[in-house]
This record gives C-alpha cells, sequence and structure tokens, in this order.
C-alpha cells in the first residue's frame, strides 16, 4: 500500500473536520505534520491531534500514541482487521476519555463512517454484547479490503 492511499485518507479526514465544522465554526487551524501527529486540527476550545492508518498493521504503532491529556482521533478504513483491532485492543483503548475512531469507507454505497469513543460506549454498554454492538455499528458502513482500495486510489 503505498502514501497515495494515506493521502486520500488524509485528504478526507481534512474535508470531513472542515464541514463537521460548519456548524460550530469553532475550527481555528488544521496542520498537516504536527508534533508527530499526521493532522492537528486546532479549535478554539481544544486541540486535536489526528493519526490516519488507513490498515493497522502494528497495533503498538497506535496505542503508543495515545496520550491520556490530549484529545486524540483516529481514522482508519472499515476493513475487517480494523475493526478486530478495535475488539482485541478495547480493554486499553478505554482508559482514554478523549479517543474518538473513526471508521471510513468513501466508496460505500451506505453510510461512508461510523465512529466510536470507546471510553464512552464502554460506560453504556454491557459487556456481553459489546462484540455484537461493536458489529452493529460496523456494519452500518460496507466494509473494503486494502486491494479494493489500492484499485480506487491508483485508478487513473
Amino acid at each position: 500500500m503505498g502514501n497515495k492511499t494515506k493521502d486520500v485518507l488524509i485528504d478526507w479526514a481534512i474535508n470531513f473536520i472542515r464541514s463537521k465544522d460548519a456548524i460550530t465554526g469553532i475550527l481555528q487551524n488544521i496542520e498537516k505534520d504536527k508534533e508527530g501527529f499526521d493532522i492537528k486540527a486546532t479549535h478554539s476550545n481544544k486541540e486535536e491531534f489526528i493519526i490516519v492508518e488507513p490498515f493497522i498493521k502494528k497495533s503498538e504503532d497506535i496505542i503508543n500514541k495515545l496520550q491520556k491529556d490530549r484529545y486524540i482521533t483516529i481514522f482508519v478504513m472499515n476493513s475487517y482487521e480494523n475493526f478486530k483491532f478495535l475488539i482485541d485492543n478495547w480493554k486499553r483503548l478505554i482508559d482514554f476519555q478523549k479517543l474518538t475512531i473513526y471508521f471510513v469507507n468513501m466508496f460505500s454505497h451506505t453510510d461512508k463512517k461510523w465512529a466510536i469513543k470507546p471510553y464512552l460506549h464502554d460506560l453504556i454498554t454491557n459487556n456481553k454484547s459489546l462484540k455484537e454492538g461493536l458489529n452493529s455499528l460496523f456494519v452500518t458502513v460496507e466494509p473494503l479490503t486494502e486491494e479494493y482500495l489500492e484499485g480506487k486510489v491508483y485508478k487513473e
């Protein structure tokens, strides 16, 4: 998977952040490659540090970037592997109150994204039905594979 795939998701994330701000009007600045993160969005009330990783290969690379005192948002593609990352690392992710994860498929014919705040979701969910509840979110957006995405991104 080339850098172009990541660039496409970075551009999508930036457009999404700007679009979301159309209602609140609190976005002040968006910068790429700041303070070790792919994107830094400065809002009037917070700084948001954004990790863009289309397909997570090493869980530790993501987990090690999380910080409890920062608003961190992760954008990943809505793939089975990334969903497995969420399930497998749930107990670790719920420790970060300010963490949000977006699962994206900009080519989906249904919804284009779904989001989860593990800390908050864990407060209101029954652990017995956790995987089933998360799966019901996952299926709202068509899952994709690296091969499919590369075919879309590199199609010229």
